[in-house]
């Protein structure tokens, strides 16, 4: 039983890992940071980071809440999620580039971290919807404890791949990063048409 416990868990961490689109906010985060002092980068990693994990925790424990005061059902939700979902992902492919500009003041960057970059760049309406949705459909405690984890180590890792952005832009280079965001936009075509195969076929049998 722990062996399934692990088994989802390290599921759930790679499904939200890749909605947060890791390889755009890597690409934002580097086109942004450009000449900033490293202290100032790493502080901005850490604001980043924390504020991933507040927003998805609230709402992955408080989404019941919210679909019930709009009386949304968990499916209509799951279909439109993935709606967003599927044009978050064709974005990626087609490519898409960040308009967010810093100006002249490199402290406006920490004004920054939970606005845009930690939402919507990273976890945006779509990424939202879904953790929203497994808030709602995780049954039992350890459940929501191993989804819960899932979210804060997926949060975790992309504040590590921002800590480690200048590196990995050396290794990679520019168009192996725009590469590897195309084929995250893929991924993430397969699990929105998933989620809304899946909230539709649940509506029309009700």
């Amino acid at each position: 039983m722990s062996w399934q416990y692990v088994h989802e868990a390290f599921s759930l961490y790679l499904r939200v890992f890749f909605l947060f689109t890791p390889f755009f906010i890597l690409s934002t985060y580097l086109s942004i940071t450009d000449g900033v002092k490293e202290n100032l980068q790493r502080r901005l990693v850490g604001k980043i980071t924390t504020g991933i994990i507040g927003v998805t925790l609230v709402i992955f424990f408080l989404g019941s809440i919210i679909m019930k005061l709009f009386g949304i059902t968990v499916d209509a939700f799951r279909a439109g999620s993935g709606v967003l979902l599927l044009l978050t992902a064709i974005t990626l492919v087609l490519g898409r580039e960040s308009n967010l500009k810093v100006g002249d003041d490199p402290e406006k960057l920490m004004d920054m971290a939970v606005v845009p970059l930690a939402v919507p760049v990273t976890a945006g309406p779509a990424s939202l919807g879904f953790i929203m949705v497994l808030g709602t459909t995780s049954e039992g405690v350890a459940m929501k404890l191993i989804a819960a984890l899932a979210i804060i180590l997926a949060s975790i890792s992309i504040g590590v791949l921002l800590h480690f952005a200048g590196w990995i832009e050396k290794r990679m280079g520019h168009s192996n990063l725009s590469i590897c965001s195309k084929v995250t936009g893929l991924i993430l075509a397969a699990i929105a048409v998933q989620m809304v195969t899946e909230g539709v076929k649940n509506l029309w049998l009700q």
